[in-house]
Parts: C-alpha cells; sequence; structure tokens
C-alpha cells in the first residue's frame, strides 16, 4: 500500500476514536474520583470523631427511676469482665431497637439468650438485667408468665456459674 493511499484508508479511524472516547472516560473517572475522595474522607473524619466523643450510656436515663433498685440492677454486680453496666444498657437498647419498641419481643430475646447463655461469663443475665430495669423504669408491663426475675437469675449465676 502506498503512503497516498494508506492516509485516504479510514478503515483504522474507528479504534483511534474508540482509543480516544476510551481515554476520556477513564480521564472523567479519575477526576469525579478526586473530588470525591475528598468529601468521602471529610465525612468519615467527622462521624468518627461524633461516635468517638458519644458516651452510650448518656443517650438513655438509667439513673432516673427507683425502678431499676426493685429489678436490683445498679446494685448487683455485673459479671462479664468484657463488659460495663453501660454496655449491658445500651446493648438491651438496641436489642428494643431492633424489635422496633416491641418490649415484649425484646424481653423474649433477652430472655432466651440468658436461658442460652448465649453470651459466655453471665454476659446474658447482664443483658437481660439491663433491659428488665429499662422496661420497669418506662412502666412496661411483660408477660412474663413463670420466668425468673433479673435478681433471681443473678442470684442463681452467682451460686451455680448457671441460671438452669
Amino acid at each position: 500500500m502506498s503512503v497516498p493511499s494508506f492516509l485516504k484508508s479510514e478503515s483504522g479511524a474507528v479504534t483511534v476514536d474508540w482509543v480516544v472516547l476510551t481515554a476520556a472516560i477513564v480521564g472523567l473517572g479519575l477526576a469525579v474520583m478526586t473530588v470525591v475522595t475528598t468529601g468521602v474522607a471529610d465525612l468519615s473524619d467527622d462521624t468518627a470523631t461524633e461516635i468517638a466523643s458519644l458516651d452510650p450510656g448518656s443517650m438513655y436515663d438509667w439513673m432516673g427511676s427507683t425502678a431499676m433498685v426493685n429489678s436490683g440492677w445498679g446494685s448487683l454486680s455485673i459479671f462479664s469482665p468484657r463488659q460495663s453496666q453501660a454496655g449491658a444498657e445500651s446493648y438491651a437498647a438496641s436489642v428494643l431497637a431492633g424489635h422496633n419498641g416491641d418490649y415484649q419481643a425484646a424481653y423474649d430475646q433477652l430472655y432466651q439468650q440468658a436461658q442460652n447463655m448465649t453470651y459466655a461469663d453471665g454476659e446474658s443475665v447482664d443483658d437481660f438485667g439491663a433491659f428488665e430495669a429499662m422496661a420497669a423504669a418506662n412502666n412496661v408491663s411483660l408477660q412474663t408468665g413463670n420466668n425468673l426475675t433479673y435478681a433471681e437469675m443473678h442470684a442463681r449465676y452467682e451460686a451455680n456459674g448457671t441460671i438452669n
């Protein structure tokens, strides 16, 4: 093929067009990524700072009621070495939120977890006690049947290492 006929030929022009279009799309993607990365990093840092500054125990009024004294919560020791009183209270509140505020469903779940010792070292008993106190503080009536109270569970676990 001669040089003049090569220059007039359009058979390779489509390939060149696709190379240029692909390079433009990649360049646009990199530009968008550069702009978005800064905003996402800032939002992530702000979220981490806000979460780190929260005290989970302060989100709820755990000490505003004598009902907690009646349940034994707060006056009995926490069993789990991995969890604090505030941690148990926060977990109990999250279970309630997971059941969309249905106290009975949350009670049933936490009671079953305590019966099964779902979490080791008495942590399930601690979680149940926090929930029982929260329900009492909010004047919630629960269908407990012949279930153990937190104080009864606590005494059994303390004496035997089990509540059954």
